[in-house]
């Protein structure tokens, strides 16, 4: 026997029987954000208001640093300066400088500014400023100029000598190097003795102690190239990367 038909159609459903494990087809019907036929779960991206996650982006490669050869120092060539004929050439320019420093220079700066007995005595501002372009501003403009234009002052054009690059070997000085080396060679060690003597005459007398060992130490820095190898060079000349060579020898 058969029953009354069905009012909702074959199947006993409100519709057409689906196929199964398919979602409902149908017009309007818009599904899940990320699933389609074939496709597992992904993540809602921006389109579906989520978070945007930027692209990976490797790390640039940088190129190998090729290691420095080991073997001697191409300066090594070089007719190196020893110790004695350096000095010797020091001894003429700081002659030259301080001897018109202090005979011509320094007797006109006082004249023309004074000398403040009732508050320093002898020992005024501008009577020690005047000291320090006298025994430090001056050498330095002396050395850099001639080091720049010609590798070589003229105690140093005297003895025979002349400062030239360690790397690459025998190169001339340029501008910078040269006001660098001058600097230090004359600014840089005046500068500590100076201090300390400003100090030693207007603060306490125990800071002139302190500039006798500031000297001590710049005196160092020059002997420094007796032992130094394999360049002998100075404090002055490993800062600024620069070596003196005979300039009466051949060199390449």
């Amino acid at each position: 026997m058969s029953g009354p038909p069905n009012p909702y159609g074959p199947g006993g459903g409100y519709g057409p029987p689906q196929p199964q494990g398919r979602p409902p087809q149908g017009p309007g019907y818009q599904g899940q954000p990320g699933y389609g036929p074939g496709q597992g779960y992904q993540p809602p991206g921006p389109a579906q208001g989520g978070p945007s996650r930027p692209a990976y982006q490797q790390p640039p490669q940088q190129p190998p640093v090729p290691p420095r050869p080991a073997g001697p120092h191409p300066a090594e060539s070089l007719p190196l300066a020893a110790f004695r004929p350096r000095a010797m050439a020091r001894l003429i320019d700081a002659g030259l400088v301080w001897a018109a420093g202090f005979a011509l220079i320094l007797p006109i700066a006082l004249a023309i500014i004074g000398v403040n007995r009732e508050e320093d005595g002898v020992w005024s501002g501008p009577t020690l400023w005047t000291l320090f372009i006298v025994v430090a501003v001056i050498p330095f403009l002396y050395e850099v100029i001639q080091l720049a234009f010609w590798g070589q002052t003229l105690g140093k054009r005297r003895i025979g000598l002349r400062v030239v690059l360690a790397d690459p070997a025998g190169d001339p000085l340029p501008i910078m190097t040269a006001v660098y080396r001058a600097a230090i060679n004359n600014l840089g060690y005046v500068l500590g003795i100076f201090l300390f003597f400003l100090l030693g005459v207007k603060v306490w007398s125990f800071f002139l102690f302190l500039m006798v060992v500031a000297a001590a130490g710049v005196l160092m820095a020059y002997v420094w190239s007796v032992w130094d190898r394999p360049l002998f060079q100075a404090i002055h000349d490993r800062y600024a990367g620069t070596v003196v060579v005979d300039d009466r020898a051949e060199w390449p």
